[in-house]
This record gives structure tokens, C-alpha cells and sequence, in this order.
């Protein structure tokens, strides 16, 4: 991996997702809880995560900030958050994130979404950043709106089959988040 995509906030270290973490993965959408706002709290299928969503995850070379990226806080391994290609249309990158419970209600959330809005807005230069959630789940409209996001309207995800509460805002709007680059060379603290 190229380690100018590894990301580090004040707490948490972003890089990009690798077939080695497909356990971590498969763990995190095995919580009720995490995935009550996406499945209505089924489990995702260790199945489906080998033959469709981790080959879509990895589908962005480790040398461009676009693609997934696994985020640990404290040492431990949290979730991921990712800079994609938007729902919404072109010259847009989307926000996502899905976290283990016990990072919920730290503003992790919120700090690592805001990092990748600062690399979308002023690196990338697109002209909207966005992001989904279900109209239900507070939490994840709560960090996009922390992010400069505004409500557009609701819309069937393309991806998933759920009604969303799509938000997006233009790079002057987008609230940043502080971050540095692992330099080449270095390691991680």
C-alpha cells in the first residue's frame, strides 16, 4: 500500500481496506446493532463479503485517496469509512462509514468522515461531497450534517434496498477535519 493514503486524525488511523481484513469485516456486520439501519439488523454473509462487497471495496488502487479505508482507534480495529464515487451523480465523492459499537457516540464518527470531506473538498476538488443514511438513523445523519451536509430529499439507494436521506454540500460548505499523511518511509505511532 502506499502509505501517502494512510490518514491519521487526533484519534483514529485510516488506511485503505486489504483482503486481510475480511475477518474484522464480517465481525462488524455480525453486531444487530450495527446493522440495524441497513439490513434491519441481519448478519452480511461472510459468502457475499468473498464473492461481491470486499472485491467493490478493493476496487480502487492503494495509491489514489478514493476506496475504503479500515479505521483503528487505540490500536484496535473499529470499522471503515470510505470516499466513493456518489449516488448522487458525477464530479462527487460520497462519505460512508460503519463502526463497532464501542466507537459510537466518541465523535469518531464524525472525525474521520470530516477528514475524508477535507480530502474530497480541497485535494480532489470535486464539486459535492455527500453522503446517505436512512431517514431513522440519527446518528449517521447527525455526523453528516457535523460534515456541512444539507438534507436534499429522500431517494431509493441504488446499492442497497432502502430508502435514504441523501445530504451533500460543495466544497466551500464542507466542514474539514484536521489530518496528516503517514510520510513514506515512516511507520505508524
Amino acid at each position: 500500500m502506499n502509505a501517502n493514503f494512510a490518514l491519521y486524525t487526533q484519534r483514529l488511523r485510516l488506511r485503505k481496506l486489504t483482503e486481510a481484513d475480511l475477518d474484522e469485516l464480517v465481525a462488524l456486520d455480525a453486531d444487530p446493532e450495527v446493522m440495524r439501519y441497513i439490513t434491519d439488523g441481519a448478519p452480511t454473509p461472510r459468502a457475499d463479503y468473498i464473492e461481491t462487497l470486499l472485491p467493490r471495496m478493493l476496487a480502487w488502487s492503494d495509491d489514489e485517496p478514493v476506496g475504503f479505508y479500515a479505521a483503528s482507534w487505540k490500536g484496535r480495529w473499529i470499522g471503515w469509512f470510505h470516499l466513493r464515487p456518489s449516488i448522487g451523480g458525477d464530479d462527487a465523492l460520497e462519505l460512508g462509514f460503519r463502526l463497532h459499537r464501542i466507537a459510537w457516540g466518541r465523535g469518531l464518527a464524525t472525525e474521520g468522515a470530516r477528514a475524508l470531506a477535507a480530502v474530497a473538498a480541497d485535494e480532489l476538488r470535486v464539486s459535492w461531497v455527500d453522503g446517505c443514511a436512512r431517514p431513522d438513523n440519527r446518528a449517521s445523519i447527525a455526523v453528516l450534517e457535523k460534515c456541512g451536509l444539507s438534507y436534499v430529499d429522500t431517494r431509493r439507494h441504488p446499492r442497497a434496498p432502502i430508502e435514504v436521506a441523501f445530504y451533500r454540500a460543495a466544497p466551500e460548505a464542507v466542514v474539514r477535519g484536521e489530518f496528516h499523511r503517514l510520510l513514506p518511509g515512516h511507520h505508524s505511532y
